[in-house]
């Protein structure tokens, strides 16, 4: 394309319309504008008074913010589907109640705060380019992020994943459980309460086990206990008839099968719920792999796609390993247990869950 005269510049309109460019341009500024109005809504807790309908000079006055702002935003959240108008007052709709509430069990905001945490990080994205990558503690991480998981689990996850489970005859007849990597700790709580002699232990990273100990407060947990440690490190325990896997740095990495593998009893079960990637597959999006790699761990080395590392197989690669200590049962893909999450809004990663029997 010719370049254009400077004097032109003035006169005639561009060849090419801009039209394309201020859509996308539109699109990134309205969506992180909603994103600060739902954040500040739930930093406020505003959901958390508006069971009832109430006036924006009500909400001035219980909350302590301007009448004319919190009326602004009402409107905004009612638009969303988020507040329903009646007359001048606003109250949560359903959906509202449900997730964006503080003290509802199935409340959301720690992963709101958990994207805005990411949006932070994304602006290291230019020095990252130049290689100057931010390193964070692994530990740390993982133990921060454990609310935002668990209550993404929470939204349907968990309880698929624990119904496909609990219909294994080897689930029914378990006594002892290893939930590796456990974190939160949900699963675990959850296998006990679907068989009432199962005792079942959660293997985690000391900082992280602190929100495991919440989890089965709240929850009301019993026959589960915790163990302290890096399960690449430490020593995982033995006698176990299943151990479970779910979605934990390095659980594709063959070199934990052999240690998983002495630690079941003849005829255990492992089952492994990971985001695999198979042989010379493409990256499904690369905004996705962008945001993993601007941050690096301190002493664990991090692979170029989403939720992987060094050391990690692709899924064939990963089932022919483990072929070598047990027998395949069944592979089952995410359609029939994955739930919509964030990390998964802008594409659907592939999860699967092996469940193998100890040869």
């Amino acid at each position: 394309m010719t370049k254009t005269p400077i004097d032109d510049l003035l006169i005639n309109e561009p060849q090419i319309d801009v039209k394309p460019l201020y859509e996308i341009l539109n699109m990134c500024s309205r969506g992180y504008k909603i994103f600060c109005t739902i954040h500040v809504a739930v930093q406020n807790g505003l959901f958390d008074i508006l069971d009832e309908p109430k006036t924006p000079d009500e909400i001035s006055r219980e909350l302590g913010i301007n009448a004319k702002f919190a009326c602004k935003i009402c409107d905004v959240l009612s638009n969303l589907g988020l507040l329903e108008r009646i007359g001048d007052a606003y109250k949560n709709t359903e959906l509202s109640s449900l997730y964006l509430k503080g003290d509802s069990p199935l409340s959301q905001l720690s992963v709101i705060e958990s994207l805005n945490e990411e949006f932070k990080v994304w602006n290291g994205l230019n020095e990252a380019l130049r290689g100057d990558q931010a390193q964070i503690d692994e530990e740390l991480f993982f133990e921060d992020r454990v609310p935002s998981l668990a209550s993404e689990m929470l939204c349907g996850e968990l309880q698929r994943t624990v119904r496909i489970i609990a219909d294994l005859p080897e689930f029914k007849r378990a006594k002892r459980l290893l939930d590796l990597g456990g974190g939160h700790g949900l699963y675990a709580i959850a296998f006990t309460k679907l068989n009432k002699h199962l005792r079942a232990y959660v293997f985690d990273l000391p900082g992280v086990l602190k929100h495991t100990l919440r989890y089965m407060k709240l929850f009301k947990a019993e026959r589960v206990e915790v163990i302290s440690g890096d399960l690449f490190r430490d020593d995982i325990g033995a006698g176990y008839d299943v151990i479970f896997l779910s979605y934990i740095p390095g659980g594709k990495n063959p070199s934990l099968i052999p240690k998983i593998h002495s630690s079941l009893k003849a005829g255990g079960i492992f089952i492994n719920k990971q985001i695999f990637y198979h042989d010379g597959e493409e990256s499904k999006d690369p905004l996705l792999d962008i945001g993993w790699n601007i941050t690096s761990f301190r002493g664990v080395r991090k692979a170029d796609r989403i939720y992987s590392f060094k050391g990690e197989v692709s899924f064939e690669e990963y089932i022919e390993s483990l072929k070598s200590c047990f027998s395949i049962i069944k592979v089952i893909d995410s359609q029939q247990f994955s739930s919509f999450t964030i990390s998964g809004a802008e594409c659907p990663l592939d999860s699967k869950m092996i469940i193998a029997k100890k040869h």
